[in-house]
Order: structure tokens, then sequence, then C-alpha cells
């Protein structure tokens, strides 16, 4: 009689865990989570260790329509959040090209573009390459490229940031920005 009351607590436990699904998104982030970048993983949290991955980024400046590839290094992992931003802004910045194999585009600040995330949970690895373009005005100074990275539903890493990479001299979009400072820089050096 144990033995029939055991078996029936394993078939219904399996049972119920996949009638249950875990709220998760094997097929890409939900436009939700572009400004905070947090999945939706029911059950898990962001893990409170250093993350096992670093970007490669191609250049350390842009230039207004000039494409910057970035690879992410380490473990390969199943999941993504990818953007570009300015310090202090969670908006996305320029868009992405054709996203690679297994990832696609997310629509992040209206922007079609704007994020690449995960199209399945097939692993990406440090040969996956994304290419980035930076918009063609309002270049801020500054830009990172920020990811959230799951190695699988329960084990993700959010808040993974590049070094920045610096507006081109060379640079023309928020060139009009540079052109209305200048006076008063100059001015105030004259003093």
């Amino acid at each position: 009689m144990a033995h029939w009351n055991l078996s029936l607590l394993f078939g219904s436990t399996v049972l119920w865990t996949m009638l249950i699904p875990r709220s998760a998104f094997p097929t890409g982030a939900p436009a939700s989570a572009c400004e905070n970048m947090l999945p939706v993983h029911s059950g898990a949290q962001p893990q409170q260790t250093l993350a096992p991955y670093e970007f490669l980024v191609s250049s350390p400046s842009f230039l207004n329509g000039q494409p910057i590839t970035i690879q992410i290094l380490g473990p390969a992992y199943r999941g993504l959040l990818l953007e570009a931003r300015s310090f202090g802004s969670s908006a996305a910045l320029g868009f992405w090209k054709t996203p690679p194999n297994n990832t696609k585009f997310l629509q992040c600040s209206g922007n079609p573009h704007g994020a690449v995330t995960h199209s399945n949970t097939n692993l990406k690895t440090r040969q996956t390459t994304y290419t980035w373009i930076p918009p063609n005005s309002g270049c801020p100074p500054v830009v990172m490229f920020m990811a959230t990275v799951a190695q699988s539903h329960d084990i993700y890493w959010t808040n993974v940031k590049s070094k920045v990479i610096w507006k081109n001299p060379k640079a023309t979009c928020g060139a009009e920005m540079l052109t209305r400072t200048l006076p008063a820089a100059a001015l105030l050096s004259s003093l």
C-alpha cells in the first residue's frame, strides 16, 4: 500500500509540473522587460554573484551609421536581452542589424530594432555576433551595451555592462549640441 501511495504521489507531482507551466519566455523577452531588463521568470531571482560574461566590442568609439560588433564572452547562454544605452537613460539607443541565428529583434523605446532577444532556448556562444548601428541624430557622448544573460530559467544575470564607447570626434550626430556649447566654453576660457 505504501509503495502505491509513493507512486501516486510521484506521478501526480510530475503531472502537476507538466500542467502548470513556469512563467518564462522561451521565445524571447517581452517588451515589458525593455526598461528594467528583468526577465519574468517566476520563482527565480537574478544571480548575486559577478556575471561570468563580458563584452567584446569592435571599437572604442562610434560614428553615426558605422556598425559596431559585439560578442558576449563567457559560458554558453540560452536567453538574452541586449540594448545600447546612454548613461542615466533606460531608453534603447540606435538600432540592431539583422540578429544572428536563435535571436530576434525586440521593439524597445518605440524602436522596432531597439533590442535583441533570444528566439528560442538553443545555446548561444561567444561566436554569436551582434551588430549595432548608432543613431543618425541625438548621439550622446558615450554609449554602453547592457544585457540580461540567462544560462537557464533559474540562472541569469542582469545589469551586465560593457565598457563605454565614446562618440568619435568625426561623428555628426549630436553636433548641434556641441556647437551650442563651444561659444560658452570659449567665453569661459577667455575670462
